[in-house]
C-alpha cells in the first residue's frame, strides 16, 4: 500500500521509463498492444477503491502541511539549525558589506573617540535611510539632539538622509532653538544634502510658531524667497506660502504679507485655497485690532476698520468666484474669518451680513430679515439702536443716508441654483457648521439685537436631527449674554443647569458673573431673587472658590430688591454665609489648615473686601428693618458684630500695609533730596 505521495510518484515514473524503453526497444511492435500492456499492469492497482481513498487523504494530509514528521523533535530541530545558518549568513555579509563600502568620513575632531565608535557601530545597523530616520526620530523624543546629529553627520557620507536631518530641524524649532536649527539648515545644505519640499515647510511651519522671537520674520522671508531662486530644486507650493503668511501674520507685519500675496499665481499648484483666504482675512482683523496708532482718536478708529472691512469684502468675492468654478473649497474656517472680520466694522450694516454670510456659505436661512429691507420693516422688528456709532456710520444701511448710496453687502447674498429651472441640482459644497459658527451667530444676534433670531439659531444648530452641536463653554458665554440683554433669568438658570451641572462643563467665573448680572436686569421680576440663589448654589458646587464678584452682585440684589421680604433677606444671608467664610480664607484670615494657600492681593482683593462690605450692608438692611421681629434679628446682630470685626482687622492690614510703603518711598526721596544738598555744598 502506498500511503506516501512521494513513494507513488516514483512508481509512475518508473513505469513511464519501462514504457518508454519499451517502446525504444520494440519500436516496430503495434503501439496499441504496448499501450494495452501498459494499462493490464496499472489497472489493477487503481481500480481498488480503498487505496485510492488512502492515496487522496495523503495528498491532503501532504497539501495542508500536517505530516507526523512536521511535529517530530527532530524536524523542530534541523529548522532551528537551518534559522541560525542563515541568520548567520546575512548578518555576516551584511557587515562586510557594510564595514567594506560604508563612508563616514573623517573623525570630527570636536566628537570624543567613544562617541565615533558609538555612531559607527549605530550605523552599522542603519544601511537603510528609512531605518536611519526611525532611529533618529525615536532618540530625539529622549532629547539626544547632538548624539543624532553627530549620526547624520556621519551617515552623509554614504547615503541621502533628507528625512532624518528634517526631524532635527522640527525638533530643534518646537524647543524654540530658531538660531541652532537654522544652522543645522544650512549644514545640511553644505553636506550636499538637498532640502526638499517637507525641509522647507517644516522650517516656515516652526518659524511661525516661534514668531515671538527676534528676527523670526526675516529669516522666514530669506527661506521663502529662496525657493524662487533659479537654481532651486524645489518650487513653490501653496503650503509654503501658507506658513510664509502665518509668520507675517503673526508678526503683525502687513506690508510683508501684502508683498507675499502680490506673488501668488491665479492658477495652478501654486494658486491660493481656502487657508490662504482664511491666513489673509485674521491677519486684516488682527492688524485692525492691535495696530492702533497712538493717540488715534474714536473717529479715526472708526474710518480704520471700515477701510479693512471693505478689503476683506473684496477679498469674499473673490472667494465666491473661485467657489462658484469649483476651484476652492470653503470650510467653516474661512467663514468664520470672515464673520470675525464683519463683527469689529464700524457699522450695523457689517454685523447684520454676518447672518448672509452664514446662510450663503451653510445654507442656514436668516432667522430675521436684513437690515433696511422692506422684509424688516413688514415684520415690525425696531430700529437698530446703535449708540456708540459714529454719526454717518449709524443707519441701517447706506441707501438710508442723505447721500443715497447704493446699498450693500450683495456679496453675501446667497448664489442662485445654476441648474435649468432646477433640473441640476446645486453642485456647492456647503460648510459645516460647529461650535465656532455657532458662537459666530450669537455674537451677531447680540450686536444686532435680535434675541428672538438667537433662539431659532441656537434651536436648530443643537438639534441632533439637524446639525447635533454640542455647545461648548465660549458657545454657552455668548448664549447667556443675550439671555443678560433680554432680562431671562430663568432660562439662564436652565441654562447652568443643563451644561454646568448636567452637561460637566468646566465653568470659569466669568459665566456666573454674566448669570448674575442678568438676574440683577430682571429685578423687577419677584422670582429673580430666587434665581439669583440657584445660580449661586450652582457656583458652589462646581467652582473650587467662591467668585468675590458674583457675590457682590447677589448681596447687591438682595439689598436693592423692591419686592424682598424679611424672609427673603434671611435665606440670602443663609445662603451667602458659606461663601462669605470661603472668601475669609481666601484672604488668608482663618487659613491655618491650608498651608500652601497664598492670600488675594490687589484688584482681586479689593473686590473680596468689597463683597463682604456688601454682606454686612445685606446685614444692616435687615437689622435696620421692620420686616422682622427682634428676636429673629438677635442670631443676625451676632453674626454682624463678626463680620465688623474681620472687615476692622482688613482694613487695619491693608492700611499697614500701604503706610509701610508710604515710609519707604517717603524715605527713598528724602535720602536723594540730602544727598543733593550735600553735592551742592560741596561744590
Amino acid at each position: 500500500m502506498l500511503n506516501c505521495r512521494a513513494c507513488l510518484w516514483r512508481c509512475i515514473q518508473a513505469l513511464e521509463a519501462s514504457h518508454t524503453n519499451v517502446q525504444s526497444l520494440h519500436h516496430n511492435a503495434a503501439p496499441s498492444l504496448l499501450f494495452r500492456n501498459f494499462m493490464q499492469t496499472s489497472t489493477p492497482t487503481l481500480r481498488d477503491g480503498s487505496q485510492l481513498s488512502e492515496l487522496s487523504k495523503a495528498d491532503d494530509a501532504y497539501r495542508s502541511g500536517s505530516e507526523k514528521w512536521r511535529e517530530s523533535a527532530q524536524f523542530a530541530g534541523l529548522k532551528k539549525k537551518e534559522f541560525k545558518a542563515l541568520t548567520r549568513n546575512n548578518i555576516a555579509s551584511r557587515q562586510t558589506s557594510v564595514d567594506a563600502s560604508r563612508k563616514l568620513g573623517q573623525c570630527d575632531p570636536t566628537v570624543s573617540a567613544k562617541d565615533w565608535n558609538q555612531r559607527k557601530k549605530e550605523l552599522q545597523y542603519l544601511t537603510d535611510p528609512l531605518e536611519l530616520a526611525n532611529f533618529v526620530k525615536r532618540q530625539l523624543r529622549k532629547d539626544k539632539v547632538m548624539e543624532m546629529l553627530q549620526l547624520v553627520r556621519m551617515a552623509s557620507h554614504s547615503m541621502q538622509c533628507i528625512v532624518s536631518w528634517n526631524h532635527i530641524i522640527d525638533h530643534l524649532l518646537y524647543k524654540e532653538k530658531v538660531a541652532q536649527a537654522l544652522k543645522v539648515y544650512n549644514d545640511m545644505k553644505k553636506r550636499a544634502q538637498f532640502p526638499d519640499s517637507y525641509t522647507y515647510t517644516i522650517l516656515l511651519r516652526g518659524l511661525s510658531a516661534n514668531a515671538h522671537h527676534s528676527g523670526s520674520l526675516e529669516k522666514a522671508l530669506s527661506v521663502y524667497h529662496s525657493l524662487s531662486a533659479p537654481n532651486s530644486r524645489v518650487q513653490p507650493s501653496i503650503i509654503h506660502t501658507n506658513a510664509i503668511l502665518k509668520v507675517c501674520a503673526r508678526a503683525n507685519d502687513m506690508d510683508a504679507l501684502w508683498g507675499v500675496v502680490a506673488k501668488i499665481p491665479g492658477t495652478g499648484p501654486a494658486a491660493a485655497n481656502g487657508i490662504t483666504y482664511a491666513t489673509i482675512l485674521n491677519a486684516i482683523r488682527q492688524s485692525l485690532l492691535v495696530g492702533r496708532p497712538i493717540g488715534e482718536t474714536g473717529e479715526q478708529e472708526a474710518i480704520r476698520r471700515e477701510r479693512g472691512v471693505i478689503e476683506g469684502r473684496r477679498i469674499w468675492e473673490e472667494v465666491i468666484i473661485k467657489w462658484r468654478n469649483t476651484d476652492i473649497v470653503i470650510k467653516e474656517e474661512l467663514v468664520c474669518s470672515m464673520g470675525r472680520l464683519l463683527l469689529i466694522g464700524s457699522r450695523p450694516r457689517d454685523w447684520d451680513d454676518v447672518l448672509s454670510l452664514v446662510e450663503q456659505t451653510m445654507d442656514i436661512p436668516r432667522s430675521v430679515p436684513r437690515l433696511g429691507t422692506p422684509e424688516r420693516l413688514k415684520a415690525g422688528l425696531p430700529p437698530l439702536r446703535a449708540p456708540k456709532v459714529l454719526e454717518e456710520f449709524r443707519y441701517d444701511d447706506d441707501h438710508l443716508s442723505p447721500e443715497k448710496a447704493p446699498m450693500r453687502g450683495e456679496e453675501f447674498l446667497p448664489i442662485a441654483d445654476p441648474g435649468i429651472d432646477g433640473a441640476v441640482s446645486n453642485p456647492l459644497g456647503y460648510a459645516k457648521p460647529s461650535n465656532n459658527t455657532l458662537s459666530l451667530i450669537l455674537e451677531a444676534c447680540q450686536k444686532v439685537a435680535a434675541p428672538q433670531a438667537a433662539d431659532k439659531y441656537w434651536d436648530l444648530l443643537i438639534d441632533p436631527v439637524t446639525y447635533g452641536i454640542v455647545p461648548d463653554l465660549n458657545s454657552l458665554t455668548f448664549r447667556l449674554r443675550l439671555l443678560r440683554q433680554n432680562r431671562s433669568s430663568a432660562k439662564t438658570v436652565e441654562m447652568l443647569k443643563t451644561y454646568l451641572v448636567n452637561g460637566g462643563l468646566e465653568p470659569r467665573p466669568g459665566i456666573f458673573r454674566i448669570a448674575m448680572s442678568t438676574c440683577n436686569r430682571d429685578k423687577n421680576n419677584h422670582n429673580s431673587l430666587n434665581h439669583a440663589t440657584q445660580i449661586l448654589d450652582i457656583m458652589s458646587a462646581t467652582l473650587e472658590d467662591a467668585d468675590a464678584r458674583v457675590i457682590a452682585k447677589y448681596a447687591e440684589l438682595a439689598i436693592d430688591f423692591p419686592l424682598a421680604t424679611g424672609r427673603d433677606y434671611m435665606d440670602a444671608l443663609a445662603h451667602l454665609q458659606p461663601v462669605a467664610e470661603n472668601l475669609r480664607i481666601q484672604l488668608g484670615i482663618g487659613a491655618g489648615k491650608y498651608p500652601d494657600l497664598s492670600p488675594l492681593d490687589g484688584s482681586d482683593r479689593q473686590h473680596a473686601l468689597l463683597a463682604l462690605r456688601k454682606i454686612f450692608g445685606l446685614y444692616d438692611k435687615l437689622i435696620n428693618s421692620e420686616l422682622v421681629s427682634e428676636e429673629e434679628k438677635r442670631p443676625y446682630k451676632e453674626q454682624r458684630a463678626r463680620m465688623a470685626h474681620y472687615l476692622h482687622r482688613l482694613n487695619y492690614q491693608d492700611h499697614r500695609r500701604g503706610r509701610d510703603v508710604f515710609d519707604k518711598k517717603a524715605y527713598r526721596v528724602k535720602k536723594l533730596v540730602l544727598e543733593r544738598r550735600g553735592e551742592e555744598g560741596k561744590a
